[in-house]
């Protein structure tokens, strides 16, 4: 596996946080008020993994030309 490879699995996986983020987001309009701070918590921690994945496959990028 390339770095480049491994790059794109990990700008796919922040794709599919992504996704999920946006599912939640439509959700915090129809649950009810109990959940919104369970919601927002979730919310946050995929965020964060968003984040981390993002910053992980951009680092790749920039390596891509090495193989290992």
């Amino acid at each position: 596996m390339t770095y480049k490879e491994w790059a794109e699995e990990y700008f796919e996986s922040a794709g599919r946080i992504k996704e999920k983020i946006t599912e939640l987001k439509i959700a915090l309009l129809t649950v009810p008020a109990e959940q919104l701070q369970d919601i927002n918590f979730r919310i946050s921690s995929l965020y964060q993994m968003y984040l981390d994945c993002m910053h992980t496959a951009e680092n790749l990028v920039k390596r891509k030309g090495v193989a290992f």
